[in-house]
């Protein structure tokens, strides 16, 4: 399959904004059925800790936030449960991903403050200054032009509303990063593998977060899109970084 032989002789750097599109799509519609054990393992369920910390950093007086590339909802999720006067969109290309979103929203009697559309995040549906915040977890490494999709975020939010990017990276510390190394290239694509039936797309998480921003390039990127007072909370040793900006 085309994807595949990407996937596994082709460097990431070097693939197309189509080939990352296509590929994309196709990985996230695949392990959908696994994603959120997987993240729970991989993690050690500081995932959960991570969104937790996202959610508090939303102003509590909003009244709407758009979750992009929202995937299986969970962030989407936390943000309804900790701002109960927010109304929050979850948005996905991938529309396989937001069905299990859409199940476990119900689960939560959240279905009346949640809404799930698809739509891309370099050309978001909606007008300008429709929302009050705007997130994105884990979801802008995988976007071929991310100061595009950070600048459709701006665009969406009212002035002096909150831009709040959550995203793996590579730690600082020199140790830590060669243990990190040997996670991402040797466990992730073995359990991941094992558990969803599919190594490529476990060689292919590992290898965006190794292909991603340094977090000062990021806090650059926030800078190129507009955003003012571009703050940076390095979370779990620095294995994932939350970067906030406001709209001016």
């Amino acid at each position: 399959m085309r994807m595949e032989t990407a996937l596994n002789e082709k460097p990431l750097d070097r693939w197309s904004d189509e080939e990352r599109v296509r590929a994309v799509k196709k990985i996230f519609g695949t392990i959908t059925p696994h994603y959120d054990l997987l993240n729970r393992i991989m993690s050690a369920r500081r995932d959960v800790s991570w969104r937790h910390f996202v959610a508090t950093r939303i102003p509590p007086e909003v009244r709407s936030v758009l979750d992009v590339a929202t995937g299986t909802g969970d962030l989407a999720i936390e943000i309804a449960r900790s701002r109960s006067r927010a109304r929050v969109f979850g948005l996905d290309f991938v529309e396989q991903m937001m069905r299990p979103a859409q199940t476990k929203t119900a689960r939560e009697n959240l279905s009346g403050r949640i809404s799930y559309v698809a739509g891309d995040a370099m050309d978001l549906p909606f007008g300008t200054g429709e929302f009050d915040a705007a997130t994105v977890a884990f979801g802008i490494r995988n976007m071929p032009d991310r100061l595009r999709a950070l600048s459709e975020m701006a665009r969406v939010v009212k002035p002096r509303g909150k831009i709040v990017c959550l995203e793996m990276t590579f730690p600082r510390n020199l140790g830590l990063r060669r243990f990190f190394k040997w996670y991402l290239n040797r466990v992730i694509p073995m359990v991941g593998g094992m558990i969803s039936g599919n190594r490529s797309a476990y060689r292919y998480l590992p290898d965006s977060i190794q292909d991603f921003l340094h977090p000062d390039d990021l806090s650059h990127l926030f800078q190129e899109a507009g955003l003012a007072s571009v703050k940076v909370f390095p979370l779990t040793l620095g294995l994932t970084y939350l970067h906030e900006g406001v709209v001016p």
